[in-house]
C-alpha cells in the first residue's frame, strides 16, 4: 500500500477537465501511479539519496529522480476557470500570485511576469529600485501568418526552477520556457514541432527596448541593452540570441526561423537577457550555452539537494511546507558585494522590503541553521552586524530605503543558538562579538533612559507588528491616530530580546575566549531578567505588561509580547509564571483560528470591534514566535499548562494558513507566505483569510520549529544529541543529512507495527550519525547520546 504522503509526489497526468487540462502530480493511489510512468532514461538518479526513503513508485518516477523540487511545487496555473467545477470551486483556483517566475539569479528576480509570450512584467536588479517593465516582447509566425493567441489557445505549468508556456496555434506547437538563471540571466527556451503531420515554418521575433539605467555612461547598441552603475557596482546588460538575425532597426530586434518537420520532431531556439558586472569585447558574438534549460534546471534542483535536509512526514501538510518554505529561502537569497552587504544576503522579501532588515534577522537565522553549508548563515549574521547607527545599535542596511531604522531584535541570541548548531571560528566569533555587545550597550544606554535596565521606545513599528499594537493608543482611549505624540513604552519584547542578546554574548563571548566580555555581559542578563520579573509581571493578572515609562503606569493589555520572556528562556520555571502560557492556549485569549493573536481576542470582544481603526491581523511571523513560545514552553516548562499537543496543533494550523486547500483535487496545492492576513474571524463569511500584496516574505521562521519541535533536535553547547520530538502522533518521519556541530544526522521514526516504512532502516526510533547506526528505542520519547568524537 502506497502511504498517504505519496498523494503529493508527481507521477503523470491527471485530467481536470474534458478539454484535457494537465496538473502534473504525483498520484494518489498505486494503480494512478503506474497507469503511465514516463519512460525510462539513462540520465543519473540526482536524487537517489532522498528517494531511499520514498516508497517505489516514486523512486522510479524520473522526474522525481532529478527534478525532485520541482516535482514537488510544481502546479498548473489557470487563466480560465477549469470546467467540471462548481463555479465558487473553479474560481478560487485562480490566483493572482501565480504571476511570477519562481526562480531567481544571484541579483536578477521576476516581481511580477504578465501571462504573454516573452519576458514581460517586472525584473529587478539587486533591488526593486531598479526595475525593467519589459526585457523581451515575442510574436510568432507559422508560414508567414502572425499569430494571434487567446487565452484557450495557451497553459503554463510553474515549477520552481522554470515556467513552462505550451501554446497550440493549431497547425504548430510551441513550449517557451521562462528562466532566470543563477547567474542573472533571464531565458527564453523554446522548443516546438508540428501538431498536424505537416512541414511548418515557424519564425520567432523577439524586440527588446534598450533600458533605463542607473548612472547611465556611455554608448549603448545591440546586443548592448544598457550600462550604468547600481550601489556602486557596474552593471552591463545584453542581448543574447544565438542563430537569430538582427534587423536593421533602431531598437533590437532579432528574428530566426525554425523549420519544423511533419514527424513532429522539436526544433530548439533559445535567447536570454543577460545582466553582467563587467563589459564583453566588442567582438564578443552574442552566445548562450547549448541546453541551457537543462542545465539550469538541474543546478537549480542540485542547489537544494546539496544545501536542504530531506524529510519526510506521516503529515503531508508538514512535508509540503517543509519544500515550499526552503524555496522561500532560495527565493529570498541574493549575492553581491555591495558597500553596506557583502557575500549572501537575504532579504526580507524579494515581493517586499527587499532589505536583510534587522527585525527578520533572528528567525531567519534559525532557518539558515539548517541549511548545511555554514557560509548562507555566517554571511547572514555578519551582514547583520556590519552596519550600525552612530550610537552603537544595529539598523537596517542603508542600501535599500526599508527602513534604515534600529529595531527590536534577538539577533545575538540567534547567533549563538546558530552556533551550537555551526560551530563558528574563534576568529569569525571575535569579529562578531564587538558590534553584537555595542548593540546590547546601546539599547541600555540611548533606550533606557530612567536606568531602570527596561529599554523604551515610542515607535511601533520597531516591534515588527506596527499597528497591531494596542498598547501604544491605551492613553489615547484605544483610538488610532498616526499624528499622535506616542509616550515611550518600557516593553517585555524590548527587554526579553536585549536580556537573551546579552546571554547570547556571554555563549559566543566564552567560545571566542573573550572571558572579560563574558564577564561584562552575565551581569548585565541578569539586570534585565530582574527588572522585567519585577517590574513588568503582574501577579494578580498572571502577565507580564509593557508601562509608560515616563511614570511607571501599567499598561493592561494582553500582548504577544507578554509571552516572550517564555520564549527567550527569561522566565524562571516556577508555577506561578504559568498562568501567562496558560493563556497562550486558551480560545478566548491568544489561541484563534490561526493562533497566537498579536493581541488578546478578549480585549477586541470587551471593547469595540473595530478599535477605531486599528488593525487585527495575523502573520507568519507572530504565528511562529509563538510557536517557538510553545516549543520553550513544553521544553524549558515542563508540567505547565503548554504541551507538546499543543505545539504540533499550532504547526498545523500554520500550514492551514500559509498552505491552504484551494484545489478540491489536492488540498495542499500553492503555498504562499504573505506579509500579514486580515479577515480572518470565522464571522466574515470566507473560508480563507485575506492575504497582503506581498508574497512569500522570508520574516517568519518554519523549518528550524519541524526539527527542533516535532522532531526534536535541542541544539546545545556540548557534544550532546538530544531529541524531545513532540509529533508523538505521527506514524512515522524522517529527517536525513541534517548537519549538526560538523556531522550528518539521520533521525528516523516508524512506528512499530510490522510494516517497516523505510528500507534498512529498523522500526523506532533511530539516530544514525555520518551514515553509522548511533541507537535505536521502541518509543518516541526523550532521550540523549553523545556526538562521536
Amino acid at each position: 500500500m502506497v502511504s498517504h504522503p505519496i498523494r503529493w509526489l508527481i507521477a503523470g497526468a491527471v485530467l481536470l477537465a474534458a478539454g484535457g487540462l494537465l496538473v502534473h502530480r504525483w498520484q494518489r493511489t498505486p494503480s494512478t501511479i503506474s497507469q503511465a510512468p514516463p519512460p525510462p532514461t539513462a540520465e543519473p538518479v540526482l536524487f537517489a539519496d532522498w528517494l531511499a526513503f520514498e516508497p517505489e513508485p516514486v523512486r522510479d518516477h524520473p522526474l522525481a529522480q532529478r527534478r525532485y523540487i520541482d516535482a514537488a511545487l510544481g502546479h498548473q496555473v489557470f487563466q480560465l476557470p477549469p470546467s467540471g467545477l462548481p463555479r465558487s470551486q473553479a474560481r478560487e483556483l485562480m490566483l493572482e500570485d501565480d504571476k511570477l517566475l519562481l526562480s531567481s539569479g544571484r541579483c536578477l528576480w521576476n516581481h511580477e511576469l504578465l501571462h504573454q509570450p516573452g519576458l514581460v512584467g517586472k525584473f529587478c536588479y539587486l533591488h526593486s529600485s531598479f526595475c525593467a517593465r519589459r526585457l523581451l516582447d515575442v510574436q510568432f509566425f507559422v508560414d508567414g501568418q502572425p499569430v494571434a493567441l487567446y487565452d484557450d489557445q495557451y497553459t503554463i505549468e510553474r515549477y520552481p526552477s522554470h515556467t513552462l508556456v505550451r501554446y497550440r496555434t493549431p497547425p504548430v506547437v510551441i513550449e517557451e520556457h521562462k528562466f532566470i538563471t543563477f547567474d542573472d540571466r533571464a531565458v527564453l527556451s523554446y522548443a516546438a514541432h508540428s501538431a498536424d503531420n505537416h512541414e511548418h515554418a515557424l519564425d520567432i521575433e523577439a524586440t527588446a527596448p534598450y533600458l533605463a539605467m542607473p548612472a547611465a555612461q556611455g554608448s549603448v547598441g545591440y546586443p548592448l541593452l544598457g550600462r550604468g552603475t547600481f550601489q556602486r557596482l557596474p552593471v552591463f546588460v545584453y542581448l543574447d540570441a544565438p542563430g537569430f538575425t538582427a534587423a536593421a532597426t533602431a531598437a533590437p530586434h532579432v528574428r530566426r526561423t525554425l523549420s519544423l518537420p511533419a514527424d513532429g520532431s522539436k526544433q530548439r531556439a533559445q535567447l536570454a537577457v543577460s545582466y553582467e558586472r563587467s563589459e564583453r569585447a566588442p567582438s564578443t558574438p552574442p552566445s548562450l550555452p547549448e541546453g541551457l534549460l537543462e542545465r539550469h534546471r538541474g543546478e537549480y534542483n542540485d542547489w537544494f539537494l546539496e544545501n536542504v535536509p530531506y524529510f519526510d512526514s506521516s503529515d503531508e501538510g508538514f512535508k509540503r511546507m517543509w519544500y515550499y518554505r526552503w524555496w522561500v529561502v532560495r527565493f529570498n537569497l541574493t549575492q553581491a558585494d555591495t558597500p553596506d552587504l557583502r557575500g549572501y544576503r537575504f532579504y526580507e522579501g524579494k515581493l517586499g522590503f527587499d532589505n536583510p532588515i534587522t527585525f527578520a534577522v533572528p528567525v531567519q537565522m534559525k532557518e539558515l541553521s539548517y541549511l548545511r553549508d555554514p557560509t548562507f548563515g555566517r554571511d547572514q549574521l555578519r551582514n547583520a552586524a556590519r552596519n550600525q547607527a552612530p550610537f552603537g545599535a544595529l539598523l537596517d542596511p542603508p542600501g535599500s530605503p526599508y527602513w534604515n531604522e534600529t529595531y527590536s531584535h534577538w539577533i545575538a541570541a540567534a547567533a549563538a543558538e546558530y552556533h551550537r548548531v555551526h560551530p563558528i571560528p574563534q576568529e569569525t566569533l571575535r569579529e562578531l562579538l564587538p558590534p553584537l555587545a555595542a548593540d546590547v550597550r546601546a539599547w541600555l544606554t540611548t533606550y533606557d533612559a530612567d536606568g531602570d535596565g527596561l529599554p523604551q521606545r515610542a515607535a511601533p513599528r520597531v516591534t515588527g507588528y506596527d499597528l497591531d499594537i494596542l498598547s501604544f493608543w491605551y492613553f489615547f482611549g484605544l483610538k488610532l491616530d498616526l499624528h499622535a505624540d506616542l509616550p515611550d513604552l518600557e516593553r517585555v519584547d524590548f527587554a526579553s530580546f536585549v536580556y537573551a542578546n546579552a546571554r547570547g554574548i556571554v555563549e559566543l563571548a566564552n567560545a571566542a575566549g573573550l572571558d572579560p566580555l563574558a564577564r561584562e555581559f552575565a551581569p548585565v542578563a541578569d539586570r534585565l531578567q530582574a527588572a522585567v520579573l519585577q517590574q513588568l509581571w503582574d501577579d494578580d493578572a498572571g502577565f507580564f505588561f509593557p508601562r509608560r515609562a515616563a511614570d511607571n503606569a501599567r499598561i493592561p493589555v494582553r500582548e504577544l509580547h507578554g509571552l516572550f520572556p517564555f520564549a527567550m528562556g527569561l522566565t524562571p520555571n516556577d508555577p506561578r509564571y504559568h498562568r501567562a502560557l496558560a493563556k497562550l492556549v486558551d480560545p478566548a485569549e491568544f489561541w484563534a483560528r490561526f493562533p497566537p493573536v498579536i493581541t488578546s481576542q478578549a480585549h477586541y470582544r470587551g471593547w469595540t470591534w473595530e478599535m477605531d481603526g486599528l488593525t487585527r491581523n495575523i502573520a507568519p511571523h507572530p504565528i511562529s514566535m509563538g510557536a517557538r513560545t510553545a516549543l520553550e514552553a513544553y521544553k524549558r516548562y515542563p508540567g505547565g499548562p503548554v504541551t507538546a499537543e499543543h505545539f504540533m496543533a499550532l504547526m498545523e494550523r500554520y500550514n492551514a494558513l500559509v498552505y491552504p486547500g484551494v484545489n478540491p483535487f489536492d488540498p495542499y496545492w500553492r503555498p504562499n507566505a504573505h506579509e500579514y492576513y486580515s479577515k480572518w474571524e470565522p464571522h466574515q463569511g470566507s473560508s480563507r483569510p485575506k492575504p497582503s500584496d506581498i508574497s512569500h516574505d522570508f520574516h517568519s521562521m518554519y523549518n528550524a520549529l519541524v526539527v527542533e519541535g516535532a522532531v526534536g533536535l535541542t541544539p546545545r553547547v556540548d557534544d550532546v544529541i538530544e531529541l524531545n520530538p513532540a509529533a508523538k502522533n505521527w506514524d512515522h518521519f524522517a529527517l536525513h543529512r541534517l548537519r549538526y556541530k560538523g556531522h550528518d544526522l539521520t533521525i528516523v521514526w516508524d512506528r512499530p507495527d510490522g510494516n517497516v516504512r523505510y528500507r534498512g532502516y529498523p522500526e523506532g526510533f533511530s539516530v544514525y550519525v555520518d551514515g553509522r547506526h548511533a541507537a535505536t528505542r521502541s518509543k518516541l520519547d526523550h532521550f540523549e547520546l553523545p556526538l562521536p568524537r
